[in-house]
């Protein structure tokens, strides 16, 4: 007999029935004092009691799906970048794929759907428990318009195997009216076999706010979770947002969202502190670092972190509350500031906006938007006169458009505002803006119209500033890692910055999107810039690389690695002809990008060479290191003219002289160099021909200042030639010149001439400086000459062999 039953003096009456025993009861018997009853079994029951209770905790915490066994040599297993090897034909359809979902669809579908994310979050999170019985449930919304078949499903599936199953109610799609055939019949076939998945179809486009409000009336959790089409939730993420709703219903969570790269698909997690979200005057989402007072204000790092706005895609919400909000503003179209109107109204009428850093999702941004958001403007102009009060006036400055945008009627909106009786925009304005860097900064660069800065940090954090109004603009990012290097385009309308998350990206000023991204597997930029036209960039490499793509077709053009350390920095001529390297391994080298070939290695420094910079005509280029020295050089770099040249017949005339020194800064020695060095100037004068296998190398050695050193394979000038005219820096030789040996004296010598300067009168001297400059104005009009000579005559060949064929065949006719 499995019941017990309580019998009284009176007629038996069944008053509580207990239930757990799976076998038959022994024995039973009432405490002393009769409130409580043991049975049978409970000696045994009572030693496992703690045990059992984890073991339901442990099941309770497992979701509807178990994922496969990881396959690591599967692509993109394991959240590493995948490339594949293709074909033209193979190639030319991944090119189609990508130009139409702006995501590289064709390495997608050969993902797995199911495929494992290392788990990356902090150890506190990972050992957090949380009691699955009393937290919320949920329903997962994820509306789509035309999105590709493998992203979709592998979002559906990733919530499927990553949520418990008690919490999960059901996850709800959203077909915003999608037109391609594979979302008709057969997803709806492939659904069909998953538990908990509803599918909704819209009978007209309604835009992102709308489908979304129509996959929440459907809804049957307590908790709403809004995902995008295109995610990958990671292990862990919903507890931490049900938690955090479970205890105060006021607050809007999100989790950390993770970059997915586009192209390759690693999964790139954030490990650290994430960043939260802000905006600038034209109500565009901008993502910053966590200020100091909100630091101090969390006591463990895992606590959820205060947001003044979120960016939209990812967040949950209590349903009553959500509807208690006025849920999204219907009026606003498609897609665009309906997240910042909703953070605006969460933080006015008194709730809160969170980002939790225990809960990470990843998601896919795409290499532009996947379809256009012509409402923006229209939407933003909706919330700011609902929300902004005087400060609206700020953003109609930024976007004046916007002050003739029809955004339909507000008078319920408005109402809503004092039905909820939200504070004014002014409350909100200290949570609004966080505008300084929260680590070091790492680059400075000014447009060269020298209207904006650009300024990258160890805060992962991209800022641009205006020089005119001596304000911050707005922040990019999508970094994970410091940024190391930001630079502006020549004509101002793009940013290159490079990371140590070995990403280098395009940023559109105008957009302030990320519009291109270059990923290297081996080792991150040093440093990154643009050539003069603006068509490519070159990047300094850590791995000893300089790589030289072209921003317009995402292509890597030219790969050189001529160091044997890390590459520092790197300087175009202004022709863009030529490209100078400053590395680690001490030495500066000139490559010559017409040709894809080394020609010059220039060693002057006695340690690492950290920065290298072409003045404006390209006629110097000074260089710097741990010497502690600043070493100007001097070129004679051809600038011929290529405009119009057919390639085939541009030939490069090999007369030019190689970089040599010109001066050594600081010219007297440092107070706590203990040493007096003799330099050694090795400039060599003669015509090089380009051609030889190994670069001429030009060499400045330092020694004690007791030796000297005998000058060789060097071109002096002859005798009553003035040798000390080759130098800026008359201190650099010994007071008599001599064309065997040069000393560098203890005394500051830069003001002292040398006795050959002495005996000539400055006349004679601007006249032979005058000489010089015609002689390289004729050597520069020869160069000219003789390759339109070069050209005449192979168009001469040309023509001569044209008429030729056309005698032949006139021969043959006859």
């Amino acid at each position: 007999m499995d019941q017990i039953q309580l019998v009284g003096e009176e007629d038996p009456v069944l008053e509580r029935y207990f239930k757990g025993h799976k076998a038959a009861i022994a024995s039973l018997d009432f405490s002393p004092n009769g409130k409580q009853l043991g049975a049978g079994r409970a000696r045994e029951l009572g030693s496992r009691r703690l045990s059992d209770l984890q073991k339901n905790t442990e099941d309770l915490s497992r979701p509807l799906y178990k994922k496969p066994p990881a396959d690591s040599h599967a692509p993109g297993e394991w959240g590493r970048a995948s490339k594949l090897q293709l074909n033209e034909g193979e190639l030319k359809q991944q090119e189609e794929l990508i130009e139409r979902y702006a995501i590289n669809i064709y390495l997608s579908d050969r993902i797995s759907l199911h495929r494992h994310i290392e788990d990356k979050r902090m150890y506190e999170c990972k050992s957090q428990k949380f009691n699955y019985r009393i937290l919320p449930t949920t329903s997962v919304i994820i509306a789509f318009y035309n999105e590709a078949w493998s992203t979709l499903l592998r979002t559906i599936h990733s919530v499927l195997e990553t949520s418990p199953a008690v919490l999960l109610k059901e996850i709800i799609l959203v077909d915003d009216l999608s037109d391609r055939v594979y979302l008709k019949t057969q997803l709806e076939t492939y659904i069909s076999n998953l538990d908990r998945v509803r599918l909704i179809r819209t009978n007209k486009r309604e835009g992102l706010v709308r489908a979304r409000l129509i996959g929440a009336t459907f809804a049957t959790g307590d908790v709403l979770t809004f995902l995008d089409c295109h995610c990958e939730c990671n292990s862990g993420w919903l507890e931490p947002l049900l938690e955090r709703i479970g205890r105060d219903e006021t607050a809007i969570v999100c989790p950390v969202i993770d970059t997915i790269d586009w192209n390759t698909f690693e999964f790139y997690m954030q490990t650290g502190e994430p960043m939260i979200g802000g905006f600038d005057w034209r109500l565009t989402f901008q993502w910053h670092s966590v200020p100091k007072h909100e630091r101090d204000r969390r006591i463990s790092r895992i606590d959820p972190i205060r947001s003044p706005t979120m960016a939209g895609g990812l967040f949950a919400v209590s349903k009553k509350y959500f509807q208690y909000l006025g849920t999204y503003d219907t009026g606003m179209e498609v897609w665009g500031g309906e997240n910042l109107e909703l953070s605006f109204r969460v933080w006015q009428c008194g709730g809160k906006l969170e980002i939790h850093p225990c809960s990470h999702v990843g998601h896919v941004f795409p290499k532009r938007a996947p379809y256009a958001r012509p409402n923006f403007l229209q939407n933003t102009a909706r919330a700011a006169e609902v929300w902004m009060d005087e400060y609206k006036e700020h953003f109609y400055n930024r976007n004046p458009p916007a002050r003739k945008e029809a955004y339909g009627d507000i008078s319920e909106r408005k109402l809503l505002r004092e039905r909820l009786r939200c504070k004014n925009f002014d409350w909100r304005g200290k949570f609004s803006e966080f505008k300084a860097h929260t680590a070091p900064v790492r680059s400075v660069d000014f447009s060269a119209d020298g209207q904006f800065l650009a300024t990258a940090s160890e805060d992962k954090s991209i800022k641009v500033w205006s020089m005119y109004r001596q304000r911050f603009l707005y922040s990019l990012y999508r970094h994970t890692h410091w940024v190391r290097c930001a630079k502006f385009s020549p004509d101002g309308r793009l940013i290159v910055s490079c990371s140590e998350d070995k990403t280098i990206k395009i940023w559109d000023t105008t957009n302030k999107q990320c519009v291109n991204n270059f990923s290297d597997s081996v080792g991150f930029a040093n440093f990154v810039d643009f050539n003069p036209s603006g068509t490519c960039i070159a990047s300094a490499g850590s791995d000893q690389t300089v790589k030289v793509w072209d921003v317009r077709v995402n292509k890597l053009l030219q790969h050189y690695q001529v160091h044997s350390g890390g590459v520092n920095c790197i300087s175009f001529h202004p022709s863009g002809n030529y490209l100078i390297t400053a590395s680690s391994d001490g030495t500066l080298k000139i490559l010559d990008l017409l040709e894809g070939r080394l020609i010059y290695t220039l060693q002057g420094h006695t340690g690492p060479v950290f920065t290298v910079s072409f003045s404006k005509g390209g006629e110097l280029f000074a260089s710097g290191g741990a010497d502690t020295q600043v070493l100007l050089w001097k070129t004679n770099f051809d600038e011929l003219p290529s405009k119009g040249l057919n390639k085939r017949n541009l030939k490069r005339l090999h007369f030019d002289s190689p970089p040599h020194l010109l001066d050594i800064y600081p010219r007297t020695p440092h107070p706590h160099e203990e040493k007096v060095e003799t330099v050694e100037i090795n400039p060599k004068l003669e015509v090089i021909d380009l051609q030889i296998s190994t670069p001429p190398v030009v060499d400045i050695l330092s020694f004690d200042s007791t030796t000297t050193t005998e000058t060789s394979g060097r071109t002096l000038p002859d005798k009553g030639e003035e040798a000390c005219g080759y130098f800026l820096n008359p201190s650099l030789l010994s007071p008599e010149c001599s064309p065997t040996t040069t000393k560098k004296k203890t005394e500051d010598m830069s003001d002292l001439p040398c006795e050959s300067q002495r005996s000539i009168p400055h006349a004679v001297t601007d006249a032979l400086e005058h000489i010089m400059e015609q002689l390289n104005v004729l050597t520069q009009t020869v160069s000219i000459l003789e390759q339109r000579l070069t050209l005449t005559e192979d168009k001469l060949k040309d023509c001569l062999e044209n008429q030729q064929k056309l005698f032949s065949a006139v021969q043959q006719k006859s």
